[in-house]
């Protein structure tokens, strides 16, 4: 598959982003044949969708698929959100208990990730 990967500034938002995604004006946006799909979990569904004939991205099971959009909007909804903060002008104590709370959201996910994949590989559908 072929792509162009644009990478974003933490601390500005270029003028695709906000167009590509006007309602929410954050990453992650995939633009596939000039449309945008905004949101992690909605781009790995869209990306299942429409390459069907490759490997899932997403499990078969439902309560593996209930997982995954689990962590997922975690991802989405806590731990990018304290990264981001990273970046933003603050002082020191703020930037470090944000660090803290990046590692532990990391360490949090690496279980996760232990736990949920049990030495799977990707499974065709």
């Amino acid at each position: 598959m072929e792509y162009e990967f644009l990478e974003e500034d933490f601390g500005s938002k270029s003028l695709l982003l906000l167009q590509s995604n006007p309602v929410y004006k954050k990453m992650p946006v995939l633009i596939h044949q000039d449309k945008p799909i905004c949101k992690s979990l909605i781009i790995v569904k869209y990306v299942d969708e429409v390459w069907a004939s490759g490997p899932s991205l997403l499990p078969s099971d439902p309560y593996d698929q209930a997982l995954a959009r689990f962590w997922a909007a975690y991802i989405d909804d806590k731990w990018f959100p304290s990264v981001r903060g990273i970046a933003l002008p603050q002082g020191e104590e703020a930037k470090a208990e944000l660090l803290v709370q990046v590692f532990e959201g990391l360490a949090l996910l690496e279980d996760a990730f232990d736990k949920c994949g049990q030495g799977k590989a990707l499974r065709r559908r």
